[in-house]
């Protein structure tokens, strides 16, 4: 699979997450309210950033996309990287 169709991919999947994310906090007002300390924004970063690689590696499976070393898989995911970063600082919220 070409690594432009595993991006287009990957990023539609965290924009489901993401509208997924928002509907939650829309359904429960007492979420939206909470002031967020620095470290609950911390945590929820890491949070998104995990599920992005979670969901980098359901994009690898579908497409049944396997490595033959580490070294393959970590120059896939430094290639990635950049589009990962976008896309957490584009879900994140304020």
């Amino acid at each position: 699979m070409h690594i432009e169709k595993i991006k287009a991919d990957l990023a539609q999947r965290v924009q489901k997450i993401m509208v997924d994310r928002t509907t939650i906090r829309l359904r429960n007002p007492s979420i939206k309210k909470r002031m967020k300390t620095l470290r609950d924004k911390v945590k929820d970063t890491e949070d998104l950033v995990q599920k992005v690689y979670d969901t980098l590696n359901e994009v690898l499976l579908y497409n049944d996309i396997r490595f033959s070393n580490t070294v393959e898989y970590d120059v896939l995911i430094s290639d990635l990287e950049p589009t990962v970063n976008d896309l957490v600082l584009k879900n994140m919220e304020d």
